[in-house]
């Protein structure tokens, strides 16, 4: 009995030693430093702000799958992305949005929408960045003005634990979100059910919700690993979540990213397959346009492009919906 208490004993010292020794190697980000930002506007030209976390554009040989925030090739990737998706809201919202450690793409291949999820819960240096962007953001640069969250793949992945955790510990906060676009990744019906505070947008002008999808050829084929089962979407054209298409001629606009002009009437249609919870786009080259990584996304992915497709029609959504939520 008494060898028995004295395992007890080591045992606890050794997990208690662990979670410090462990927490201990998480690096606190000084967020309050301007170079630690992507994107700090000097001024606050608009009523609302935009904070956004980007995609995966680490594509460094580190062994451990990670960029670090101090990243200089994840820094100048991060900047291109950020014109192609963020900047769809440059003229309704002010921008922010912070660096943060991320994986790599490799960590990613050949793996599944369950496994990405443990893996997000896992990068406890992302979370800790990502949180502590947020905590300044709120303290020091919100002023209490309403907000909407953009995120897109890995960084979405990363955006439903701030939904779901984050902003549930902060109801002060989460009262002036305005919506969420977590676009590329999976918003399935069993995580809003396992976060009852949260509510899947239904139409165009609703408020305090969250809105997904992702897109894809009509013959999509091969690997998929941000594909789920039930999970919800909504189109990106007229906002609604009826499956009826919607042609290219109702789109706003789409963005060139070579070019980086936007496209008047843009080139993609739209159609929601709630089967797989994805958006079917029939109107442009799929050789051209889908996302050349074979073993994340098979052959006809169009994840590449979720937001240069709907470029104005992402921006003229995010002004009704902030319009409605000032004036409500």
């Amino acid at each position: 009995m008494h060898m028995k208490k004295i395992l007890i004993v080591v045992l606890l010292l050794f997990a208690g030693c662990f979670i410090n020794c462990y927490a201990a190697e998480i690096h606190k980000t000084d967020y309050s430093d301007n170079s630690n930002w992507l994107s700090k506007p000097a001024k606050i030209q608009y009523p609302a702000d935009v904070f956004y976390i980007y995609p995966t554009v680490c594509t460094t040989e580190d062994k451990s799958n990670l960029c670090l925030t101090d990243n200089l090739q994840m820094r100048e990737t991060a900047k291109n992305v950020f014109k192609l998706q963020a900047e769809a809201f440059d003229t309704v919202a002010n921008l922010y949005a912070p660096f943060y450690t991320q994986y790599n793409f490799r960590a990613f291949e050949y793996s599944n929408y369950e496994k990405i999820q443990r893996d997000t819960i896992n990068n406890v240096q992302g979370l800790s960045d990502i949180y502590g962007a947020l905590d300044y953001y709120f303290a020091n640069l919100n002023q209490g003005r309403p907000f909407i969250l953009v995120s897109h793949s890995q960084g979405s992945a990363i955006m439903l634990v701030v939904l779901s955790d984050y902003m549930k510990k902060h109801p002060e906060y989460y009262r002036n979100m305005v919506a969420a676009y977590v676009i590329g990744y999976p918003v399935t019906k069993e995580y809003l059910k396992n976060s009852p505070h949260l509510k899947f947008a239904k139409k165009s002008d609703d408020t305090g919700v969250v809105i997904s999808y992702d897109v894809q050829s009509p013959d999509k084929s091969g690997i998929n690993v941000l594909q789920a089962k039930n999970q919800l979407v909504i189109n990106p054209i007229n906002w609604t979540r009826g499956q009826r298409r919607v042609k290219a001629e109702k789109n706003l606009g789409s963005l060139d990213e070579k070019t980086l002009k936007v496209i008047p009437t843009g080139i993609a249609d739209a159609k929601v397959n709630k089967k797989l919870g994805v958006i079917i786009c029939s109107t442009v080259d799929t050789e051209k346009y889908e996302i050349k990584l074979p073993k994340l996304f098979g052959n006809g992915s169009f994840h590449g492009q979720d937001f240069q497709f709907y470029f104005l029609n992402l921006r003229e959504n995010a002004k009704m919906r902030i319009d409605k939520f000032l004036n409500r």
